[in-house]
């Protein structure tokens, strides 16, 4: 894998060695991952591919002011910043989230930067680009806490959008690490590492296929 010189600019998720990895029960061809790490809530991680090309997965990710509808159980996503290039050269924006939650759990907001640049990874068809998007945690950027809702912190994350076979497929892999607060038993931030991920990339592929027609 390559980086561009603005994808450099980028900061590095320290995430944990190969082998602390351990698979978690998968679906609908989504691969599903877990690791330790050093708090409550472990790392959690996701991949599978989508029949549509980088650009529009990245479009869709990125598309902030109309993800309600797209992701599910989200009531609001309100750009506190709208996408611009900040001073290194990298696109950046600030979006605050509020999920409205099935009881018996709280529902949950947080606020978020998204910095992303163009990537390329090895092997990747000729001529192909791939693009790598961090996500950290910016509380102080957004709205006070809802008062129905346990805020989220502690975020860090990063997705790779990765083109593969004949550069209109992606590969698309998400790593997260978020206190998901509140009063959850360990066992359930333990699923929740990872299905988050999980049905994530599951949402995304849904709506990004739905709209390339395939």
């Amino acid at each position: 894998m390559s980086l561009s010189p603005a994808a450099c600019l980028l900061p590095l998720l320290a995430l944990p060695p190969a082998t602390a990895w351990r698979d978690q029960p998968g679906k609908d061809g989504v691969i599903a991952r877990t690791a330790p790490s050093g708090s409550g809530a472990p790392w959690g991680y996701a991949e599978g591919e989508i029949n549509a090309p980088p650009a529009a997965v990245l479009a869709h990710l990125t598309d902030f002011a109309h993800l309600v509808g797209r992701v599910p159980r989200l009531r609001e996503a309100r750009v506190v910043e709208p996408a611009t290039v900040d001073a290194e050269g990298l696109m950046s924006a600030v979006v605050y989230f509020d999920y409205d939650l099935p009881w018996p759990l709280s529902d949950r907001d947080y606020t978020v930067r998204y910095r992303w640049a163009p990537e390329a990874f090895d092997g990747a068809p000729a001529g192909s680009e791939g693009w790598r998007i961090v996500v950290e945690d910016a509380e102080y950027l957004g709205p006070p806490a809802s008062k129905s809702a346990v805020r989220v912190r502690g975020i860090r994350g990063e997705w790779r959008v990765a083109p593969v076979k004949d550069a209109y497929h992606t590969l698309l892999r998400y790593t997260l690490l978020a206190d998901f607060g509140g009063s959850l038993p360990q066992s359930v931030r333990d699923q929740t590492a990872w299905r988050q991920p999980m049905e994530t990339i599951i949402g995304v592929r849904k709506s990004v296929e739905s709209r390339a027609g395939k």
